[in-house]
This record gives C-alpha cells, sequence and structure tokens, in this order.
C-alpha cells in the first residue's frame, strides 16, 4: 500500500471494494505506488462532484431570498414550491433542497435508479424507482406524475428541477401513439450503436412529452430553476438528460437522419417512424426553441462537471507532490482511440516524467458486437493494457464517476506494464474478450475492476496517467 495521509487511504480503501487487492496487483513497489495514487486521485474526483456539497456551494436562502450565482429569487412570492429531481444524483440533491427549504411549503417528486439506496425521507416526497438505462413502466408512472403536477402548477408556484445524468432513461413520456417497449427498442439500438450521446438524445428529445424543453413548456409556473449536474462533454443544456427545461437545436429531421446515419431507420419500429414522419411533415409541433418566451421565465444552472472532478483529481495528486495536468475534461471519442491516446502518452516516459500524472474527463462510445459484459471504461483499460508492457511506475486507469461501467457492476479498471504479463500466464487472450466486449470478465479474473457501487453523482468519465 503506498505511503500517505492515513486519512486519504482510508477514503479510498473505503470507496473501492478490494483496494488493497488492486494496489498489489502492480507487482512492483513503483506500479504499487501508481496504482494506489491513482485510486486516491479517483477518490478525490469523486468527492470533488459530490451532488450536496456542490449544491449547497451553489444555492443559498437567506432572509427569504434565493440566491445562485448572480440570480436573486424572493420566495414570499409562491405560496408553493414544487422540487422534481430526477437522475443518479437525485436523492442527495433533493434531500439538500428541501433541507435548505425547511421553512417553504415545498412538496417532491423523486425519481432514483431502482436499486439505489436513499436517504429516508419524510411525507413531503413522492419516490419513485425507476430503471436504467432501459425506461421501464414505473419511470413512466413517474413521468406522468411529474407531467401532471407541472400542468396543474399555477403563476404564484415555483418549479425547482434538479437533474443529472440518466434522467432521459428514468422519465420516459413517449407520446400516446408510441408504446413504451417501441421506444425502448428505438433508443436501446442506438445506444449499442456509434451514435454519440448528441445523436441519441436528438432521437430521445423528438419521442418525448417532457424532454427537449418540453417540461418547461408544458408548466404553468411562473419561474422554473434547474440545477444541472452535467454527464455531457461541453455541457450542451438541451443534451444533459435530453434538456427537460431547455431550448432544443435539434429538430424531427435531425432524429430521423441520425437513425439513418446508423442505418436503423429501416428496422425501427413502426410506432416510431409513423410519429417522426408527422413531425417531419409539420403535423406535430417541434420541440421549442431559443427564442421561445416560454424560455424567459426558466433558470438553468450547471453546478457540476466533469471539469471540477478532473480538478479534484489533481489538486489530490499535487497535494501528494505529484505534477499534474489536465489535458482535457471535453473528451467525445471512441474507446480504443482514448486507449491509443493514453497509452501513447504512458509511453512517452520523459515527457512524462515531467508532468507527473496527466488527467483527461469526458465519455468515450463504443460498438457493441459480441455479448460479454463491460462497458467503455473497462473496454478503453484493456485496449491500453496491451500496449503498455514492460513499463514500470506507471498506472493507466479509466472510471465512470456514476459507478457503473456499460451494463457491469464496475465503474472501470486500472492497468499497469504488468498487466499483459499477468493476463498471459492466465491465459487470457486479450483479442478474444476486446471481440465480445466482455472485459468485465477479463478484468474480474485479474481483479482489476474498480469497484465502487452506485456513488450517487455522475459527471461522466475520468483517465489518469499516474507516473512515480
Amino acid at each position: 500500500m503506498p505511503q500517505g495521509e492515513p486519512n486519504q487511504i482510508r477514503t479510498a480503501a473505503s470507496t473501492f471494494h478490494g483496494y488493497d487487492q488492486v494496489v498489489r496487483n502492480g507487482i512492483t513497489s513503483q506500479n504499487q505506488k501508481a496504482r494506489g495514487i491513482s485510486l486516491l486521485a479517483l477518490n478525490a474526483a469523486l468527492r470533488a462532484v459530490d451532488p450536496s456539497l456542490c449544491l449547497e456551494s451553489a444555492l443559498r436562502i437567506s432572509n427569504g431570498r434565493m440566491h445562485v450565482q448572480n440570480f436573486t429569487l424572493t420566495l414570499s412570492r409562491f405560496k408553493r414550491i414544487v422540487v422534481v429531481a430526477v437522475g443518479k444524483a437525485s436523492s442527495s440533491m433533493m434531500k439538500t433542497t428541501l433541507s435548505s427549504l425547511d421553512n417553504w411549503n415545498a412538496h417532491g417528486i423523486l425519481i432514483v435508479p431502482k436499486g439505489q439506496e436513499i436517504p429516508k425521507f419524510d411525507d413531503r416526497v413522492e419516490i419513485f424507482f425507476a430503471g436504467h438505462p432501459l425506461p421501464d413502466e414505473v419511470g413512466k408512472k413517474a413521468a406522468e406524475r411529474v407531467i401532471t403536477v407541472a400542468q396543474g402548477m399555477t403563476k404564484n408556484e415555483l418549479l425547482i428541477c434538479l437533474i443529472s445524468g440518466g434522467a432521459s432513461a428514468m422519465l420516459p413520456a413517449p407520446p400516446s401513439s408510441i408504446p413504451l417497449k417501441d421506444k425502448t427498442a428505438a433508443t436501446s439500438r442506438l445506444i449499442r450503436s456509434k451514435a454519440t450521446i448528441h445523436e441519441i438524445n436528438t432521437v430521445r428529445r423528438h419521442l418525448s412529452r417532457i424532454k427537449g424543453g418540453r417540461l418547461a413548456e408544458l408548466s404553468h409556473a411562473s419561474t422554473i430553476i434547474s440545477f444541472i449536474m452535467s454527464d455531457v462533454t461541453g455541457n450542451p443544456l438541451h443534451d444533459i438528460a435530453s434538456g427537460p427545461t431547455a431550448p432544443d437545436p435539434t429538430t424531427y429531421l435531425d432524429a430521423v437522419q441520425v437513425l439513418k446515419n446508423h442505418g436503423l431507420w429501416q428496422d425501427a419500429p413502426f410506432t416510431v417512424k409513423s410519429y417522426l414522419i408527422k413531425g417531419l411533415n409539420h403535423k406535430l409541433p417541434d420541440t421549442p426553441k431559443q427564442g421561445n418566451p416560454v424560455f424567459r421565465r426558466v433558470h438553468n444552472f450547471v453546478i457540476a462537471d466533469s471539469h471540477i472532478a478532473c480538478l479534484g483529481a489533481k489538486r489530490a495528486m499535487e497535494r501528494r507532490g505529484i505534477p499534474a495536468s489536465i489535458v482535457s475534461s471535453t473528451v467525445d471519442m471512441e474507446a480504443k482511440c482514448m486507449a491509443q491516446l493514453l497509452a501513447s502518452i504512458a509511453n512517452d516516459k520523459v515527457r512524462l516524467r515531467e508532468q507527473g500524472a496527466v488527467i483527461f474527463g469526458g465519455e468515450t462510445t463504443v460498438e457493441v458486437h459480441g455479448n460479454g459484459l463491460g462497458g467503455r471504461n473497462q473496454e478503453t483499460a484493456l485496449y491500453a493494457a496491451g500496449r503498455l508492457s514492460g513499463l514500470d511506475g506507471i498506472a493507466v486507469a479509466a472510471m465512470g464517476t456514476d459507478g457503473i461501467d456499460g451494463h457491469s457492476t464496475a465503474a472501470g479498471a486500472i492497468v499497469d506494464g504488468r498487466t499483459y504479463e499477468r493476463a498471459r500466464k492466465q491465459r487470457l487472450d486479450m483479442g478474444k474478450f476486446l471481440d465480445q466486449n466482455d472485459s468485465f470478465s477479463f478484468f474480474r479474473k485479474l481483479k482489476d475492476n474498480l469497484m465502487t457501487g452506485r456513488t450517487g453523482t455522475n459527471v461522466g468519465d475520468i483517465y489518469l496517467v499516474v507516473s512515480v
């Protein structure tokens, strides 16, 4: 185990299940040190984007007034406040917000991922445990409840939305002509393709009664405030949770083109195609655009993103005397390309020795061909592992800040210059595992998965190259 501040060690050990084993797997003392520091940095990244802390920093209520950045609102104007929280960070965001509103008439609707542990709430809060990453009937029921409440609000009521990653799947509200299973089929095929999150959400927005600014459009509240944890590179408001309170720059034509570009239009469910064609023919209103008067009463605030997580990792390493640089917090590329980039940095020993550690944030994509278990972060690590053979004192880590990588139970994985050798001794063929998109199984055999469980936050992924 690396030397360092005991409190830091304990915190990282409690965050990562099997911490000691993951560190020992480095074999050499230098690799072990690089692994230990990587885990401490990743833990610090998670701490930096703790939803409660981020919300407490952004929101202040004093003397009956709400202060958010340069925006101020007098709460006595409103007879009731409705708080809608949806996404992977929703429970802690709801808890923090309601604590701030203890003296006000507030009612909450909380939508959390099925299986996630949440704190206890009083009877002010309705709770729904919705499906993720695939929508389910509970999520649809939650969406209907949100629509009903929002439509019933009056001019003297305030709507607060607490939005975080995962909300697109957890709050499905397809038009009445599209069964939930058909919308799920269309979007799940997109997710398995090479489609970017921007493309996936373009389709989602145009198959929804909530997304793409429609929640703001249907609510009669005089003021709408959204606090947003961004899991999308660049923080485009229309893409984070598919932008329920943000103007949508895309059209029905864009949604159809996405499906055609990825070869999914021909086999798309009939109800989906029929609905989008009606939109193309202007028989349906498009999502509200920039300049729509509805957005004059909407105030969107991004309170956390990938860059904040990267800063947390950077500061943690610098406190331990390791220089670190953030190359980019808006990575958007295929997992294989990300792996090649990380490996090339790891092999540039002279420059890396000067930099100490290199940090990236963002999100990669994987085109799924096999039936294995894994995700984009473990696949990135697996691609990189074969290009690190023989290096000492260097670790490469890839982790999803939500604690879930793809359909696996891991958050990501960590590799070093001995990973290839250890795999070969166990007769593990990296190529076969990659062909089957089975990176989780590969790293499970090596005990190099990064296991955190659900973290209760989500700002995308973080990638490290650490040299000691």
